[in-house]
């Protein structure tokens, strides 16, 4: 996509042009709690999962078919990003609404495919060589939750509007609504039925994402009526479908890349003669990271939206390195301190033969918030200059490298989750190190963009 195009669709709304530490934090405050909220969904429910009968097959099987879930949504997740970018009349509007029920029909059949065939057994057993016990254990959940990614597209494709209207708040009270009602349904269930414990978790997901879904469609109707509005005027290109299709396939793809990282390390795990025991470990292990990451995983948005001057470029880039450290430091007083154990023994109660495998696959990886914050801020700089392939390569490099170091680890005798913990660490680094170097070679990157911010200025 050219410049030109991107300039006529994306350019942001004028911010404020001094910036401090403060507005930054005041700025990442909101997205970030978004996101932590997001995190702890999981968490949450595998701890009444593991109160319940057969908790190693069910944390197990709870683990899939989030990650199954996951990938399938792939295409759906980056639509608040297009949505945001791209909402900006009535024509575009029912172009991007079309364009995401078309996807959202897509993401539907194949769920559909995936939780009624024997599409599950080839992907699960064949491919990932998952025991059968735990592939049965799936299948209900995945049957339940065959609409997830639907609400989900739906709901991120209004969220991008609510962000595009400054509406950020809405997208926290959202994500509230969300965690209080799957949070509320797993614990009610686990408390007075004897259903399976996956099969909860896959209950409580689905009905959380639908009541979300529903929010945020009612607080998104007056901006949606303004958008319908807003007709399209000469100085603003109309959108087409490959216009639309263009700009969101590739943040599509690497979404893809990322998600897919997950499956090919519990293909490694199902390797081990623990089997079992590493499947049910590894989700607690990825929750808790996620949680840590949380901050820098909502930080690109951030560096996108406040980048728009070298004294506002200094500014980010100290922000970046002290939210990195400080994220890091913080997972590292969690995993090398008697806070893991409290949350092991007293929050989740993980079965007693996990907990010294969750807690060696979190001393693994404390460096991953500090590698995700910076490699937000990389990709953002990146973007901003419309250098995006990079990232692409980036990331399918650290990909490769993470599968290489987490196979090969086990191969030589480390335990799957350390190997898993040190295989993502050592594939952030090389990623971060190329989108380093990608965006070092060129001359002045960002200068060409904060011109077309500021025309006026000379910055």
């Amino acid at each position: 996509m050219s410049s030109a195009t991107i300039n006529t669709f994306t350019k942001p709304i004028a911010k404020d042009k001094t910036l401090t530490y403060r507005k930054v934090l005041i700025f990442w405050l909101p997205l970030a709690f978004s996101w932590l909220l997001m995190t702890f969904e999981g968490p949450w429910i595998q701890g009444v999962i593991a109160r319940k009968p057969d908790s190693e097959t069910q944390l197990a099987a709870f683990g899939l078919i989030f990650s199954l879930q996951v990938l399938i949504e792939t295409p759906v997740i980056m639509l608040l990003a297009t949505s945001n970018a791209l909402s900006r009349n009535r024509q575009a509007y029912r172009v991007l609404w079309r364009f995401m029920m078309g996807i959202n029909v897509f993401v539907t059949v194949l769920a559909l495919l995936m939780a009624f065939t024997p599409l599950l057994d080839f992907y699960l057993g064949n491919l990932l060589n998952i025991p059968e016990h735990i592939i049965e254990a799936t299948r209900p959940g995945m049957q339940i939750m065959v609409l997830w990614s639907a609400f989900i597209g739906y709901r991120r494709f209004h969220q991008g509007i609510l962000i595009r209207n400054d509406n950020t708040h809405a997208v926290g009270y959202g994500t509230i609504i969300r965690i209080v009602v799957s949070g509320g349904v797993a614990i009610g269930l686990g408390a007075v039925t004897q259903i399976a414990g996956a099969v909860i978790g896959a209950l409580a997901l689905i009905l959380a994402v639908l009541a979300e879904a529903i929010y945020t469609y009612v607080v998104s109707l007056p901006y949606v009526k303004r958008l319908l509005e807003t007709p399209l005027n000469d100085k603003i290109k109309s959108l087409t479908y490959r216009d639309a299709f263009k700009f969101h396939m590739p943040l599509a793809a690497t979404s893809a890349i990322t998600l897919l990282i997950r499956p090919f390390i519990e293909r490694g795990l199902a390797e081990m003669p623990d089997a079992t025991q590493a499947l049910a470990a590894w989700p607690i292990v990825f929750s808790i990271m996620l949680v840590m990451r949380s901050g820098g995983m909502a930080y690109q948005e951030v560096v996108i939206s406040l980048n728009q001057s070298q004294e506002h470029h200094n500014i980010l880039r100290g922000f970046t390195l002290r939210l990195g450290f400080g994220l890091s430091i913080f997972m590292a007083l969690f995993a090398f301190t008697p806070m893991i154990a409290f949350y092991n023994n007293v929050i989740l109660d993980v079965p007693e033969n996990l907990r010294e495998l969750v807690i060696v696959g979190s001393q693994a990886g404390i460096l991953i918030p500090l590698l995700t914050t910076l490699q937000s801020y990389m990709r953002a700089l990146l973007m901003l200059t419309d250098k995006t392939s990079p990232i692409y390569q980036a990331m399918i490099v650290g990909f490769v490298i993470t599968i290489i170091v987490v196979w090969g680890g086990i191969s030589l005798g480390l335990h799957g989750i350390l190997a898993a913990s040190l295989g993502l660490t050592v594939g952030q680094i090389v990623e971060l190190l190329l989108l380093y170097v990608s965006y070092q070679r060129q001359n002045n990157p960002l200068t060409t963009y904060w011109q077309s911010l500021n025309p006026s200025s000379g910055d």
